[in-house]
């Protein structure tokens, strides 16, 4: 009886992990997870494409290369034997962990529809200042000011997975974090 109780409070211990996906496969790589029965996530954002005879509104994966999926330890295996699946992220040699506050982030960045590119790790912190949102629905979110010619961004850290996502905000709704 005991192994059995343990058993179960494995399975229902899902947790949030990034995926590496073969390049251009993160909307085939959710569905096929998702057909499995794993919670996926994939962050798309619709953007505006120029060609020489039209222009058009397509979607494409925020975080290229990247799908999220909510599985248990039991559950590895079969998210890794996915097709297009590279290998999960991993930070100091384990699989990392990504917060679900990181992930409800995300999905809200998606659902406010402000314009936003992904950034590496690298990027995120070599200019400005740290600061918090006053108001909306990403008020108290923290990131960090980067300049540019178009008015002020924040970077929002997604620090579990190294990456941070840019997004237009207006200035008058930062304030600067000591």
């Amino acid at each position: 009886m005991r192994g059995v109780e343990i058993g179960i409070k494995i399975q229902s211990n899902r947790n949030w992990h990034a995926l590496y996906v073969s390049s251009r496969q993160e909307k085939k790589v959710q569905d096929s997870l998702l057909k499995k029965g794993i919670e996926a996530y994939t962050p798309i954002m619709k953007t505006m494409r120029q060609w020489s005879d039209r222009k058009k509104m397509v979607e494409l994966p925020l975080i290229s290369g990247y799908v999220f999926a909510r599985i248990s330890q039991l559950e590895q295996d079969k998210t890794m034997q996915t097709k297009g699946v590279v290998n999960f992220v991993r930070s100091e040699g384990k699989i990392a962990t990504v917060r679900d506050i990181e992930i409800e982030r995300l999905k809200q960045l998606i659902d406010l529809g402000y314009q936003m590119e992904a950034q590496g790790i690298s990027n995120a912190y070599k200019q400005g200042d740290k600061i918090k949102i006053t108001s909306g629905i990403l008020k108290n979110i923290e990131g960090f000011v980067v300049e540019s010619k178009e008015g002020r961004f924040i970077d929002v850290l997604l620090e579990s997975i190294g990456q941070s996502i840019r997004v237009k905000l207006p200035q008058e709704i930062l304030i600067p974090v000591k």
